[in-house]
């Protein structure tokens, strides 16, 4: 079998809110390795996008599906690039509370390919939508009637799933399904348990419907409990469903009801749902100030949903963006001309037209990485016509970098005005890249198409002096210390320049070392190089303001670039604060009794944040559920958390002893607590 390793440095962080619940096992005092000893886990993944209703922040989930266990994931490090459902995955990691901790990550791209070439939960054809209506005892039924449903997915009369699909692929996609229910679950389902949630929707839609004869299924519910807020969350592709039918390929989507109320929001909601099903991250803004593109190899500003003309953005029912649908095949090779260090000059076909030239892809300078999508939009059809009118009088355009991964960014050609509603480089403007040799003009824009001229001047070399930034990764430390500083070293010659080589050397406080620095550095114009400084604190050193940094020489011309370090007394660590509230109480068989958790971080002020876990392994199995898994404290800092114990039917009268430990990284137990519950039948 071949497998494509993706190595994440071991590091504790929180990267997911998801809550778990996990019975211990009963043991005295253990050790972080007795409790959570390293392993090997296998399985295909689940990733879930969560977007809350104002459609400006988003959630990850990622789940590792290995037989009937389904693992939580966080990855230590932030998760690897293009990880979607169904990927086949080999996880080495920890296992904290039932949560896996991912250090190493290995992708069965073999397998990943099989998948591809068989056409699984394909991009194009027919999509078979199976739209299942459930209801939560206790609560209203939502008032979306089955017909209104219908409509938003499948209507062939208004603006719907069906017919957005079928507009945007240009006819090579669209979908057909059924919508059934309402039916009443068993119980009300928050946002924590929404793959509980989902087996139950299958389970109740079961005497209805055969699962083998679809492969997207949504799921309208209502607004979830316990404070949990989204206006609806998707799989990032499709994966392996275990169905009361067997096992089928699909993706899943949980829509909120309560958003799905007026027609066209809940088109713009499914579409964009339905748009992560397709394997689709969001329609980004990227914002450079007072300019439409920063240096090359800068990142500037990246607003997620920022995109007001995508429907992976946010709430419109605009196109899906050029590069979006280029990557999922929605685009023939014919519609999409690559422009890569060569004039010429283009006719672009509006995106809602038959055929022809729909978007341009241009290199952005002879040599750099990044390119320019421009795309040409006007008010044609039901969707294209609720957009905002200035869009229509020129290019929109998106960038594709090393930071673009697999959304997409809008970029803002009239950066004089704060809106990000009026981005379209319109006619007669030309937008000469100060930072590369390209060029762009909009020579003309009508109802037939836009015209758009593309050069590539032969700038003459223009030599500026470096900028050099040091940036510290800690604003404090202390004698003994290994305080590191990150040194981001730009050669603003202009783009006509060939690269340069800049000789390095550290700049240090009497008495302190460092490791060595690349004796030089190789720039190209226009660009950023970086590298790090490693400096090493003297024990005697008091306490004060030091300042560390590089010097960079080119030509006999150096430049300085330093920041501050403060040295404090050297951290003293102290075991925290922590008590379990009520100590004591009284409880039946089969009930549920809850604590409050207050944890609070005794370390002195010149200390690092500390990443503590929990786990309760008394009594033995008594199953356990946390409000959170682990919490990331700065000195003198607190947190409270509650923790539920469910007590089994069978569980024996008397009194029990219910433990709680916390664990810090690399150290072990950090600190205990007891309660006492007596079970009284």
């Amino acid at each position: 079998m071949s497998w494509k390793w993706s190595v994440v440095a071991a590091m504790w962080l929180a990267a997911c809110s998801t809550q778990v619940s996990s019975p211990q096992e009963e043991s005295a005092a253990p050790r972080v390795d007795e409790v959570a000893p390293r392993g090997e886990w296998g399985g295909a993944l689940e990733v879930l996008v969560v977007d809350d209703p104002s459609l400006r922040e988003q959630r990850l989930e990622y789940f590792l599906v290995e037989g009937q266990q389904r693992y939580p994931v966080v990855f230590s490090r932030g998760a690897p690039e293009g990880l979607r459902s169904g990927l086949k995955l080999k996880l080495r990691g920890r296992r904290v509370g039932g949560q896996l901790v991912a250090e190493e990550v290995e992708v069965d791209t073999r397998a990943a390919a099989l998948d591809a070439s068989a056409g699984t939960c394909g991009v194009t054809g027919v999509q078979r939508s199976l739209v299942i209506l459930v209801a939560f005892p206790g609560m209203p039924t939502p008032a979306n009637t089955v017909e209104q449903t219908r409509e938003v997915f499948f209507s062939s009369t208004r603006r719907s799933l069906a017919g957005y699909w079928h507009e945007v692929s240009e006819g090579r996609t669209t979908t057909t399904g059924d919508v059934v229910g309402w039916y009443t679950l068993d119980r009300a389902y928050s946002c924590k348990d929404t793959d509980a949630m989902r087996e139950a929707a299958l389970r109740a839609a079961d005497a209805d419907v055969d699962f083998t004869r679809y492969d997207r299924i949504f799921i309208v519910h209502p607004m979830p409990q316990e404070g949990c807020f989204y206006s609806g969350q998707a799989t990032l592709s499709c994966n392996a469903l275990s169905t009361p039918d067997g096992t089928v390929t699909a993706s899943t989507a949980w829509l909120v009801a309560e958003y799905m109320g007026q027609h066209d929001m809940a088109v713009e909601l499914v579409t964009h749902e339905a748009g992560h099903n397709l394997s689709l991250n969001h329609a980004n803004s990227r914002d450079f100030g007072a300019e439409p593109l920063g240096y090359l190899g800068s990142q500037g500003v990246i607003t997620e949903y920022g995109d007001l003309f995508s429907s992976m953005g946010s709430w419109n029912l605009g196109h899906y963006a050029a590069p979006h649908k280029a990557r999922i095949g929605w685009l023939a090779p014919s519609a999409v001309a690559e422009v890569n260090g060569v004039d010429g000059t283009f006719t672009l076909a509006p995106v809602v037209s038959s055929g022809g030239l729909k978007a341009l892809k241009v290199r952005r300078g002879s040599t750099s990485g990044g390119w320019l999508w421009l795309e040409y939009h006007q008010p044609m059809g039901p969707y294209e016509e609720t957009l905002n009118q200035q869009v229509f009088g020129g290019a929109l355009v998106h960038y594709e970098d090393e930071a673009t991964r697999d959304g997409s960014h809008l970029l803002d050609f009239t950066p004089e005005t704060s809106s990000w509603s009026d981005p379209a480089l319109l006619p007669g403007r030309t937008w000469d890249d100060p930072y590369s040799n390209l060029s762009v003009t909009v020579e003309s824009a009508t109802s037939a198409g836009l015209t758009v001229r593309v050069r590539y001047a032969q700038k003459p070399c223009v030599r500026a002096p470096p900028n050099v930034r040091v940036t510290s990764f800690a604003d404090t430390a202390w004698p003994g210390g290994q305080p590191e500083f990150e040194l981001a070293l730009t050669n603003q010659d202009s783009a006509g320049c060939g690269p340069s080589t800049f000789q390095l050397g550290a700049i240090l406080p009497s008495g302190w070392s460092a490791d060595p620095l690349p004796a030089q550095l190789t720039v190209a114009a226009s660009s950023t190089a970086y590298t790090t400084l490693q400096t090493y604190v003297p024990y005697r050193t008091e306490p004060g303001l030091y300042t560390a940094g590089v010097a960079v020489t080119r030509d006999g011309y150096t430049v300085q670039g330093t920041s501050p370090m403060r040295i404090v007394e050297r951290c003293i660590s102290s075991p925290p604060t922590l008590t379990l509230s009520p100590a004591t109480v009284q409880a039946a068989p089969g009930s549920s009794v809850t604590w409050t958790v207050n944890v609070t971080d005794n370390d002195s002020a010149s200390c690092n944040w500390v990443w503590y876990d929990f786990v309760s392994t008394l009594p033995q199995a008594w199953e356990t559920d946390w409000s959170d898994w682990g919490v990331n404290l700065p000195p003198g800092g607190a947190f409270s958390f509650t923790m539920t114990k469910s007590i089994p039917a069978n569980a024996s009268s008397g009194l029990h002893t219910v433990n709680l430990q916390i664990l810090q990284e690399d150290f072990g137990l950090a600190a205990s607590a007891t309660a006492t519950v007596e079970v009284v039948k």
